[in-house]
């Protein structure tokens, strides 16, 4: 009778048990779950989280320590319950495992990932070098979190990039290196952001962090004096500490080893970006253009190391190259405001991108090694959203969250029902939306879009 109080008060552990399956039964579960401040859940070998936006309390060592070489069923559901058998799979089954982590924007993705790292990284052994590594892969996350994260309608810390992080794990199950591959960033954000969302965090706390030194040598001045940040209006997040962020930043530049002089490379870069949006252009000619003010080339120039006149040559000009029979004739062609500004945005993503990348390479070289006998994969996708202005790059996001959610049609309906069929058990069918039609509409060979 107590069990049957709980389930009827807490929900169930796993909603496989559950009497009937109708969305409105298992949004009803999850909903009493979340009330008790329950936020897992299984299905099966699926792991759902809701996210409760507030710190919870069950995330301490005490946790490790009980979820640490257990079975799934003898604690309630948590990514650690999940975390821990996936190492022990991989070391009964002596083959490299992978999770993904999918779900819209806001549901708490990217944090879950840190908690699947850190346990991984708590639960294993190792002398200084396997410390080493464990530093490398906690550290990588604030850093890129700076530079790929950023605050959007529905989120105040979302990611706008995709990553895979491989956890690379020697025969004796000690984290011996690791990999990190990006994809589909959102250099968008760079030029222009929704109204109440904001840049990439790294600008704002390199305003609001850096040195009087740092803020001295890049010229920088408050964030609603920039192009690039004052278009949204918005220029904090309740909740975080971009001069506490700042230091994680640095700190974990120092702890993945990038060199002070190169770290302040980077900065430059970024200050550069800022002075960059707000060169404007104005015609000069028939079809030419001009800085509005040529002294807003002045920063720009001096920090990305290179002449105001280049500068001012490579936004309002564009070489062109046309072959003609076997000879290479170049042709300067003058640009237009309107096309010198997209130049000028064009450049700014270019060079964010850039660092971006360097970023991920940096990381990859403090650990990575060359052969691994096993390892553990975590995807982490940034999530499906609808702007009222959607871009290319969102997308393509979304096209990518499509295919995730026919992965998880596959894992958990299509393949479990047919199942039935096969092994002849009487049951009801479940009625679900197979998105194959999405996808197909996206990629099938005729039509379609892409």
């Amino acid at each position: 009778m107590s069990a049957y109080k709980t389930a009827k008060s807490q929900g169930v552990e796993d909603m496989v048990l559950l009497s009937k399956i109708t969305e409105a039964d298992i949004v009803e579960n999850l909903k009493k779950r979340y009330m008790e401040n329950l936020i897992f859940t299984y299905i099966g070998p699926v792991l759902i989280s809701v996210n409760p936006f507030k710190q919870m309390s069950y995330f301490t060592e005490k946790e490790i320590d009980m979820y640490q070489g257990s079975a799934s069923y003898e604690n309630p559901p948590h990514v650690y319950a999940l975390t821990d058998n996936m190492f022990r799979n991989m070391m009964i089954d002596k083959e490299g495992q992978c999770v993904i982590i999918s779900g819209e924007s806001g549901a708490g993705k990217t944090v879950a990932a840190k908690y699947i790292m850190s346990y991984l990284a708590s639960i294993c052994g190792g002398g200084d070098d396997i410390q080493r590594v464990k530093d490398v892969i906690i550290e990588s996350n604030p850093l890129l979190e700076a530079f790929g994260n950023a605050k959007t309608v529905r989120n105040n810390n979302s990611s706008r990039f995709g990553k895979y992080i491989e956890i690379q794990f020697s025969a004796a199950a000690l984290p011996d290196g690791g990999k990190i591959r990006n994809f589909l960033l959102e250099k968008s954000r760079v030029v222009t952001q929704n109204p109440t969302e904001r840049n990439f965090h790294i600008f704002y706390q390199l305003l609001s962090g850096g040195s009087e030194d740092e803020r001295a040598e890049c010229g920088l001045a408050s964030p609603d004096y920039y192009w690039y940040l004052n278009q949204s209006g918005t220029y904090t997040v309740d909740g975080t500490d971009d001069v506490k962020e700042y230091k994680d930043t640095r700190r974990a530049m120092d702890t993945i080893g990038i060199d002070l002089n190169v770290q302040f490379d980077i900065l430059r870069i970024v200050a550069g970006i800022l002075h960059l949006g707000n060169v404007t252009f104005v015609e000069e000619g028939a079809q030419g253009s001009q800085p509005a003010d040529p002294s807003f080339l002045a920063y720009p120039a001096y920090l990305f190391g290179v002449t105001e006149e280049d500068l001012r040559t490579a936004l309002t000009n564009r070489v062109m190259e046309s072959k003609w029979g076997g000879k290479i004739e170049i042709t300067n062609v003058t640009l237009n405001p309107e096309q010198a500004t997209s130049t000028r945005d064009a450049l700014a993503k270019s060079l964010y991108s850039r660092v971006f990348d360097y970023l991920v390479m940096a990381i990859n070289k403090a650990f990575v090694k060359e052969k691994s006998d096993f390892c553990i994969g975590v995807l982490d996708i940034y999530g499906f959203e609808i702007f009222e202005v959607n871009g290319f790059e969102q997308f393509c996001i979304n096209f990518v969250n499509e295919k995730l959610q026919q992965i998880f049609i596959e894992l958990t309906l299509k393949a479990e029902q047919e199942e039935y069929v096969e092994e002849g058990i009487k049951w009801k069918a479940i009625e679900y939306f197979n998105n194959k039609t999405v996808c197909d509409l996206i990629e099938a060979k005729v039509p379609r879009i892409l």
